[in-house]
């Protein structure tokens, strides 16, 4: 947001990384026209504890304005509320975001797409980490939905047919993944070619990942869309044989514990706020040792810590009922 007075050929006052090495959605510009890179200006104002609050001398006697961090330039206050604009502006110019939160929103969780700002806050406005997020929720959302549809010959089909939509984002991040740590063990600068001249090797692996990240958005969409397709031609868009709505399912079901841990703070967590309720699929333990429901138990627990309601379905002791106290 705002119009940028500064330089284009600069740096991020905070983490001091060049703008021409970062993406447009990366840079944060502020009203005063300055800059801070996007991930330094979610940290600047997570860091500010929120009993130092500041009052702006320049407002008005009776218009109480707090800010909680301010511009690393010039000092201006600013509006505890800028990371959250700058959220829901990188959310409307996102396509991919758009598509696939309306999509979810539309077929699986009325309101989810009130979701993404917060889940961009939290990831600090890296909408690439959100739309890997989102997709994964779409899929496992997917899966979580077959395996509860009677006919278990019928549910492996269905999974196989998500699993065949996701293969070629799954190939792409991880040919992604590979550049990217690549592109990290390069010298970015090439004294050789004159005072902080770039490196032909750094700028054509970072060109690579650019096409690569381009290349993931387009997989991600087209399966996407393929999901849906699927789930409204099986009428699994609720995820409910009998018609009756039970919302966000999130299929954690074979992860290792940790892993799940970690899938279910990624995933359900940021939603819960907004959809208030979602069920997890964690597996009734048939295949562990002893016939034990370890992810299952873990996850009830993992739930509980953070203060969240969480009891095992009625009828189902593979899943879980998550939603808010």
């Amino acid at each position: 947001g705002f119009s940028w007075n500064g330089d284009a050929d600069g740096q991020c006052p905070i983490c001091h990384e060049k703008w021409s090495s970062l993406s447009d959605a990366s840079v944060a510009v502020l009203e005063c026209g300055h800059a801070t890179c996007a991930a330094c200006l979610c940290h600047m104002r997570e860091s500010v504890p929120a009993t130092e609050e500041r009052q702006d001398p320049l407002v008005p006697h009776g218009q109480s304005v707090t800010t909680r961090f301010q511009c690393p330039h010039c000092t201006l206050l600013l509006d505890p509320a800028t990371v959250d604009n700058l959220a829901l502006q990188a959310y409307q110019a996102s396509d991919l975001l758009r598509f696939l939160a309306g999509h979810l929103a539309t077929a699986v969780a009325p309101g989810l797409h009130d979701a993404v700002p917060a889940m961009l806050v939290h990831r600090r406005l890296d909408a690439a980490a959100v739309e890997k997020e989102l997709f994964e929720i779409i899929s496992r959302h997917a899966v979580g939905a077959a395996a509860r549809t009677s006919g278990s010959l019928d549910s492996r089909r269905k999974q196989e047919v998500y699993l065949e939509a996701r293969r070629p984002v799954v190939a792409l991040q991880r040919e992604l993944e590979r550049e990217a740590e690549k592109l990290a063990t390069l010298d970015k600068r090439d004294d050789r070619l004159g005072p902080g001249a770039v490196s032909a090797e750094w700028r054509s692996c970072r060109g690579r990942c650019d096409e690569l990240r381009e290349d993931l958005r387009a997989a991600q969409q087209n399966a996407a869309a393929s999901i849906f397709a699927t789930l409204n031609d099986e009428s699994l868009g609720m995820g409910s044989d009998a018609g009756e709505s039970e919302g966000l399912c999130i299929d954690l079901h074979g992860l290792h514990v940790a892993e799940a841990k970690a899938k279910f703070d990624e995933l359900v967590v940021p939603v819960l706020p907004v959809l208030g309720r979602c069920v997890v699929v964690t597996g009734r333990g048939s295949h562990s040792k002893g016939g034990e429901a370890a992810l299952r138990e873990a996850l009830v627990r993992h739930a509980r810590h953070r203060a969240l309601r969480c009891e095992v379905m009625q009828g189902n002791g593979g899943a879980l009922e998550i939603s808010l106290q």
